[in-house]
């Protein structure tokens, strides 16, 4: 006999996933005011959920890790063509913590840090499997992760360096690029604008042009970029009342982020490469964009009461979306060319947006 509890959420499930479904299904009527987009429940509601990746072909996974040695360690979820999560099946991943994600039409790198160093793995969209993949060469951690072109990608990863003068160890974070999907890496570039600092977010538009955010612990925020995968790096000017800008996405010259003060949540958008910067002032605060296109994105957080919040951005106008099933604030969101899919720390939600 099943227990009474799993009946349950076994229905909250499959009336979620049929009223997913039937949203999706919806979601092409350009007309409505008020989106509806309906939670359903992860399947390893244990471990929870912290990055989300969609391919350019709209194949989309959930992935998790506990942190801990506890068994198990970390959790997939992958959304099938009707709607509906099926388990992924991932490596064990004890003391480890997924940090990025970045995909490509037929896979994606998911990068972290494990107690050994890095940690990166493959999806293959073409048979839903995940793979462990070989890292940035002396790393200890991918902090961020960005494809730029089918399976050419950049990491931000963490090494340590020892000044020659005085024999001291510095944290100091490292560009490495990757050609086909991180069989093979190039020797990561230092970035030594980052010392002390925590590296956010790196937005590539091929393998010379990248944009990395960086924070320190004091509450203030670097941007550079560089023209020459990261040889060389160029300061941008940010306003003074940043302290974070997260989720970097760029074509060409056009970029978009989320800009965090102590207080409120941006949208930023830049038509220069991050020279001048436009903001749209959110009542919410921002976790994590994606974008099916530079102008048309979906974004996640929490309100001012602390309830899970979802919205499509179009250009420079945000539409807020009526949540179902969804318990508490949404921490990712990544998008397809049509698909977007977003995380909390036990729920799933898809939309077209």
């Amino acid at each position: 006999m099943i227990p009474r509890f799993l009946r349950a959420r076994r229905t909250w499930r499959a009336v979620a996933v049929l009223s997913s479904a039937l949203v999706l299904a919806g979601c092409t009527n350009s007309t409505r005011a008020v989106p509806h987009v309906t939670g359903i429940p992860s399947i390893g509601i244990a471990v929870p959920l912290h990055k989300v990746a969609c391919t350019t072909s709209n194949s989309c996974i959930a992935l998790g890790t506990t942190g801990s040695q506890l068994v198990p360690s970390s959790v997939g979820e992958y959304r099938r063509s009707n709607g509906s999560w099926s388990v992924l099946n991932v490596p064990e991943a004890p003391s480890s913590l997924i940090t990025s994600t970045s995909c490509w039409k037929t896979g994606c790198l998911i990068g972290g840090i494990q107690p050994s160093g890095s940690l990166v793995w493959v999806y293959n969209a073409s048979s839903q499997s995940v793979t462990v993949q070989d890292v940035p060469p002396t790393s200890q951690g991918v902090r961020a992760l960005d494809c730029f072109v089918a399976g050419a990608c950049a990491a931000i990863v963490s090494t340590t360096s020892t000044a020659s003068s005085t024999g001291t160890t510095n944290n100091v974070s490292a560009i490495s690029f990757t050609s086909d999907g991180g069989v093979t890496w190039s020797a990561p570039t230092p970035l030594p604008w980052t010392l002390g600092e925590t590296v956010k977010s790196v937005s590539c538009t091929d393998a010379l042009n990248c944009m990395v955010s960086a924070e320190s612990g004091a509450g203030t925020l670097d941007l550079e970029v560089t023209h020459d995968a990261g040889l060389n790096w160029i300061a941008r000017p940010t306003p003074p009342s940043w302290v974070s800008l997260s989720s970097l996405h760029c074509v060409k010259l056009t970029c978009v982020a989320i800009a965090n003060t102590t207080t409120s949540s941006f949208i930023v958008r830049s038509t220069t490469f991050a020279r001048l910067w436009h903001a749209t002032a959110l009542r919410v605060k921002a976790s994590a964009l994606a974008c099916t296109s530079i102008g048309h994105c979906v974004i996640v957080g929490e309100n001012a009461t602390g309830q899970p919040w979802l919205a499509t951005l179009t250009n420079s106008s945000v539409v807020a979306s009526r949540l179902q099933y969804v318990p508490s604030a949404l921490v990712d969101v990544a998008c397809g060319t049509t698909t977007c899919a977003a995380i909390g720390v036990s729920t799933l939600l898809a939309l077209h947006p």
